[in-house]
């Protein structure tokens, strides 16, 4: 592995050190997916390579703040992905209001499908925010289960 890869590395540990959450050694030394569960956060990573090289993905998800998607390249270059939208924009007028949830819903199902084609879903073993709001914003179906159940409770 290359000193830039280890750079952005570093970079990731120091993004995280606040929480005292850094990439396992092991896991960086043989290029492994992983997952992290610590001070709130679950950081799902993996490691590969495309067309613009050597690469760490990481997705973030913390209660307190909104998911982050990130590709970290070996030459120092980044790129934002696809993450969830925990919110989804309004309208008063009924059809534009449609639109608009439709919309919502198809980006988040779509980054439901990327997450698991990465091998980023749910095993269980994640903080009860995140799989609870996975339930609520990753497909509308996951949605209506979990709100349906919940209007069942009261």
């Amino acid at each position: 592995m290359s000193g830039s890869v280890d750079q952005h590395i570093a970079n990731f540990n120091k993004d995280f050190e606040t929480w005292s959450i850094e990439l396992p050694k092991e896991a960086v030394k043989n290029r492994q997916r992983g997952k992290i569960v610590k001070s709130g956060w679950t950081v799902w990573y993996l490691f590969g390579t495309d067309e613009a090289g050597d690469y760490l993905d990481y997705y973030a998800s913390h209660r307190m703040t909104n998911d982050g998607h990130v590709r970290l390249y070996a030459n120092g270059s980044f790129k934002v992905l696809n993450s969830y939208c925990s919110t989804r924009r309004v309208s008063d007028d009924p059809e534009e209001d449609r639109r608009l949830e439709n919309e919502f819903w198809e980006h988040n199902e779509h980054v439901s499908r990327e997450l698991e084609s990465k091998g980023f879903g749910l095993e269980g073993n994640e903080y009860p925010s995140t799989i609870i709001n996975r339930a609520l914003i990753s497909s509308r179906e996951s949605h209506r289960r979990v709100t349906k159940r919940s209007d069942s409770e009261d």
